[in-house]
């Protein structure tokens, strides 16, 4: 399995997106969150699932729900109220199990083709799923940033967490906050799949994708801060 990734400070002087990365013998754990203007609450949640995955090192069915059910706590436990979007994956390279809260994403590629994208508890996705935008548009929504989900304090904490996935030889999978995804369009997410070498070469390429729509402000005039993970099976 090789993965690569990346964290960048937007306009804001501190980072708002957490991520780590923890490997067993049997399976990894990959953890993504974006606490917006709350970066405690992203880099509390992120820990707590990598101490749980950690703790138990396996794959099970529960294991999704039961670590951002465990992270949600200690967020609803602080002294002062905290909410962050996470996402996260957990594969032993032969299956996969992720969870996603809010609007940080998963993307599993399969064939160097999306095969399928968690969906944002966003208002914007809502107007999506009602036919009035088409997916693209989402990331120009002014209703993109009224989330209806995330992990903590008065939202509705229940991430989606799909069966277990069995994976396939060239499977790849790319776990991102909305700042990265907002600022490269899902074509380019498969074009520079299908250029790249490995994982780092892929991130590399949307990277380089990402700065440049950021300079000329082609998606959104705001530079928020951005965290990714790719991964190749």
């Amino acid at each position: 399995m090789d993965y690569a990734s990346v964290i960048k400070q937007g306009e804001k002087d501190y980072i708002s997106d957490y991520l780590k990365i923890s490997k067993s013998e049997y399976c990894s754990c990959f953890a993504i969150a974006d606490g917006r203007e709350m970066p405690r609450a992203a880099e509390l949640a992120v820990n707590s699932v990598i101490s749980d995955f950690e703790t138990t090192g396996i794959i099970t069915k529960s294991s999704v729900p039961d670590f951002f059910k465990n992270a949600g706590e200690i967020l609803k436990n602080d002294e002062m109220p905290l909410c962050t979007c996470m996402t996260l994956l957990l594969t032993d390279g032969s299956a996969a199990v992720w969870g996603s809260i809010g609007d940080c994403r998963l993307y599993l590629l399969r064939d160097k083709y999306l095969y399928e994208i968690t969906p944002d508890h966003s208002e914007a996705y809502a107007l999506y799923e009602a036919g009035e935008i088409r997916y693209p548009k989402i990331r120009r929504s002014n209703k993109r940033y009224s989330l209806t989900r995330m992990l903590g304090t008065g939202f509705d904490t229940n991430p989606e967490s799909p069966n277990p996935e069995k994976i396939r030889p060239g499977d790849s999978f790319l776990l991102c906050s909305d700042g990265f995804w907002e600022n490269i369009h899902e074509r380019q997410i498969e074009k520079t799949l299908k250029r790249s070498s490995s994982a780092q070469d892929w991130l590399d390429r949307m990277m380089k994708i990402i700065d440049k729509n950021i300079q000329h402000k082609k998606y959104s005039r705001f530079r928020d801060s951005l965290c990714a993970v790719t991964i190749k099976i």
